[in-house]
Order: C-alpha cells, then sequence, then structure tokens
C-alpha cells in the first residue's frame, strides 16, 4: 500500500475516534529557509522526489510558503512527515548513500540559506478532510511552552472535546516537539483549513467562545504563548 494512502487512512481513522492516544500518530521533521530563488527550489525538490533514491524514501514532503512568520525571516519551510520511527531511520540510510540526495542538497544550498529546524510528533488530529485532497490549504500554527503539563493537559482536554473546536471545518494537530534547536516552545497546535475564510472565520469563532475563555483562565500559568505564525501550502510529494 502506498504511504500516501497509509497516513491518510491513519490520520482519518484516528480521528473519527477524536483522537486522544497516548502514543504519537506520525512525526515530522520542518525546515525554515530563506529561499533568494524559488523556481529553482522548487525545481530541485521536484527532481530529487523523481530520482530513484527520491522514489524510495519512504515519507511524505510538503512545501510551504510563510505568510505571517514573526520573529524568523524564513520565507519558506519545508515539512516532511513520517508514519513511524522507522520510516525516519529507513530514509536517512538511503539518503546517506545516495548522490541523488548530495546534488539535491547541492542545489538546495545555491538556492536558499537555512535558518532553523526541528523534530517533533504529533500526539492528536482532529481531521475532516483527507490533507492529500486538500488544494494549497493555509496553515495557523500556536508554538507555545508547556511548563506545567499536569495542570495544563486537563484544560486542554476540556477545550479539545468541546463543541466550538468540533466545529472547525479542517483539520487540528496537536505536536510535542522533541528536538527543536533555535524554534521556541515545547508543543504546537495546528489549524489547516481550505481558505482563509475557513481558517480565519473558524478560529475566530473559537476564540470568542466561552470553552477558550475557560481554556485561556486554567493555563495562564501553565504555558506561554511563544509564536503564531501562517504558511500556505505550495505543493506536496507524497508516495
Amino acid at each position: 500500500m502506498r504511504l500516501k494512502k497509509i497516513i491518510s487512512i491513519l490520520i482519518l481513522t484516528c480521528s473519527a475516534l477524536d483522537s486522544a492516544a497516548e502514543g504519537p500518530l506520525f512525526y515530522g521533521q520542518s525546515y525554515g529557509f530563506v529561499v533568494s530563488d524559488p523556481a529553482a527550489m522548487l525545481m530541485a525538490m521536484d527532481e530529487y522526489r523523481a530520482s530513484e533514491t527520491g522514489e524510495k524514501t519512504p515519507n511524505t514532503v510538503v512545501l510551504s510558503q510563510n505568510i505571517v512568520n514573526g520573529d524568523y525571516a524564513s520565507t519558506h519551510q519545508v515539512n516532511v512527515f513520517y508514519p513511524s520511527t522507522a520510516a525516519m531511520d529507513q530514509s536517512l540510510t538511503l539518503n546517506m548513500a545516495s548522490t541523488d540526495w548530495a546534488t539535491f542538497l547541492g542545489k538546495l544550498r545555491n538556492a536558499s540559506e537555512s535558518e532553523w529546524e526541528n523534530m517533533y510528533a504529533i500526539m492528536r488530529a482532529k481531521v475532516q478532510k483527507d490533507p492529500a485532497t486538500m488544494q494549497n490549504p493555509i496553515s495557523l500554527i500556536y508554538t507555545m511552552t508547556v511548563k506545567n503539563p499536569a495542570d495544563f493537559m486537563p484544560a486542554f482536554d476540556k477545550l479539545w472535546n468541546s463543541e466550538e473546536m468540533g466545529k472547525f471545518q479542517g483539520n487540528i494537530y496537536l505536536g510535542r516537539n522533541l528536538a527543536s534547536g533555535n524554534v521556541k516552545g515545547t508543543h504546537f497546535v495546528s489549524f489547516v483549513a481550505e481558505n482563509n475564510s475557513a481558517l480565519i472565520d473558524g478560529i475566530t469563532a473559537m476564540q470568542t467562545s466561552d470553552a477558550m475563555k475557560s481554556y485561556v483562565n486554567a493555563v495562564s500559568e501553565s504555558r506561554t504563548l511563544e509564536a503564531t505564525n501562517v504558511s500556505i501550502e505550495l505543493k506536496r510529494w507524497s508516495r
């Protein structure tokens, strides 16, 4: 079964159960770039994914353009999603021995400058649409530092299970940073929708709800909001 279908089935199955599993649903690595030649970067990514090594690599890759990026200078980001840690190891092994990967890195350096990177686990998902079928979806990500999980999680659970969050017309993910480099925060919540109207109107409705007011009051001492970023997906490569 193709990786694209495996990840889609995994996410949609978990979301049907309104997933709040203890173990990660999948893993990710993200990279921020200040891109001087967007066309060259896109071409380099296309060429690598079409190469012998790229066709074997067990991951899904998403290229996004940053719209609102806070303190960061990066214009684009690359998100790489893996269904398991074993898939991460397989991808690393393939790339380490690959001239395709070396060629790609050279072209990437010519077209951009790396600014940040992190590794994370997606712990929960509320998914109404298969991500692979969404056309240029827009994401808004709240990054936060959780100082006291014992106090934070009960309040977040209540918000997560609220009617207001359930009405959001898109997908919602809770992630936990495993290694964040120079990226602030221990956790993040990502809202993904098919257009600005669905994203902004949905989040605005949530922010003005009693459930959100209760959540903000409850976590005022247990978490710090670090950043709010917005990006739009340009292209997705799936297996």
